[in-house]
């Protein structure tokens, strides 16, 4: 092949890497932007060099049985509440869902609301599933559990939780991890951003903001190393959302935050079992204006014991929970979950980027 034909084969594949990179971006960035985590929706008080990072927990026991999504959540005084698509349906919509990356899934959201003697639960879930196989699903999504007797909007005094969860994601039954080579996931990450001001906000200092963001992960596992690192932001920068999946939490259409998460770059390495799952605080935070002294956090996962056709687990899922300070004295935290999927999972984009079935 000559030098030309070399470039322009190249330049082929990079054109074909950027559209399946945002076909995946499209399919799953809205639907996993609906998450919180552990905690209240402010920051806590200890200096962040000071933090031990607690890991939020991100599965919850779910299952999908006639076309029914049950998911069981914990509670504060050790119990659990089991909520599904049918008992407990607030409201359920498709339209603002994108299309499905992968072939013969459909998708749809969901709020769910149990109304309890011993207080509220509010979920917000998420479902994709394979429509020729009932043991093919994945949920995500979030909740508020409310102490007896506080109205909805009032979600301050409300414990929060995310999950991600499915058959794919069975500790009981781990991947079948490769030896050797390497794997590239992309996908969506989304959640809280807060972020309180420091004293070179003027009349925003010791003020702060909450918004729902959603953004682009990139993560290579390294078979050989037992390594997975990654990005949020370095694909395409962190955005904020209206929140529409956070709405009891985030009102609709309110302002973005004058500090934008745009340009903040979150890095993250872990090592893997042989389950494929993995846990660490290697997590750090940068920004190209704003001189960050400290970050801290945590983030764990799993990966998919269903394999793509490279023989690369299909997925790897998790969430996040990250912190960090400012030389003026702000403080941020990204709060969420993930989901990536290899670019052999979807089927190749046409031409306009679309994948095709």
């Amino acid at each position: 092949m000559n030098g030309a034909s070399c470039e322009q084969q190249k330049g082929a594949d990079l054109m074909q890497h950027r559209r399946v990179i945002m076909v995946i971006m499209a399919g799953w960035i809205m639907a996993l932007s609906g998450c919180l985590g552990g905690g209240g929706g402010s920051l806590p008080d200890i200096p962040i060099p000071e933090l031990e990072p607690v890991p939020q927990p991100f599965q919850a026991q779910t299952s999908w049985v006639d076309g029914v999504l049950s998911v069981t959540v914990p509670t504060e005084d050790g119990r659990t509440r089991t909520l599904d698509t049918s008992r407990n349906r607030e409201w359920t919509w498709g339209r603002f869902l994108p299309r499905p990356v992968q072939p013969n899934h459909s998708s749809r959201e969901w709020i769910l609301v149990d109304n309890d003697y011993d207080g509220r639960v509010f979920l917000y879930t998420v479902a994709s599933w394979d429509s020729a196989d009932a043991t093919d699903y994945l949920a995500a999504g979030w909740w508020l559990t409310y102490p007896p007797g506080v109205p909805y909007q009032e979600f301050e005094d409300a414990t929060r939780g995310v999950f991600l969860d499915g058959p794919e994601l069975d500790p009981a039954n781990p991947p079948d991890l490769p030896l050797t080579g390497t794997a590239t996931y992309v996908g969506g990450m989304g959640g809280l951003y807060t972020y309180q001001y420091g004293r070179d906000w003027g009349e925003l200092a010791d003020a702060s903001e909450i918004a729902e963001f959603q953004g682009t992960v990139l993560l290579t596992a390294d078979f050989d190393q037992n390594r997975l690192t990654g990005c949020m932001g370095c694909v395409k920068p962190i955005e904020t959302a209206f929140g529409r999946h956070l709405h009891p939490a985030v009102p609709w259409y309110v302002d973005d935050p004058a500090a934008l998460p745009a340009d903040y770059d979150l890095l993250f390495e872990a090592s893997f079992g042989a389950n494929g799952a993995f846990e660490d605080t290697a997590v750090t935070v940068t920004h190209p204006d704003r001189a960050i002294t400290t970050s801290a956090g945590t983030w764990q996962g799993q990966f998919s014991n269903v394999p793509d056709v490279d023989g690369n687990p299909r997925r790897v899922v998790g969430s996040t929970d990250v912190q960090f300070a400012e030389d003026d004295g702000s403080q941020g935290r990204f709060t969420g979950i993930f989901d990536a999927l290899t670019p052999a999972t979807i089927t190749p984009p046409d031409a306009d980027g679309v994948p095709t079935q």
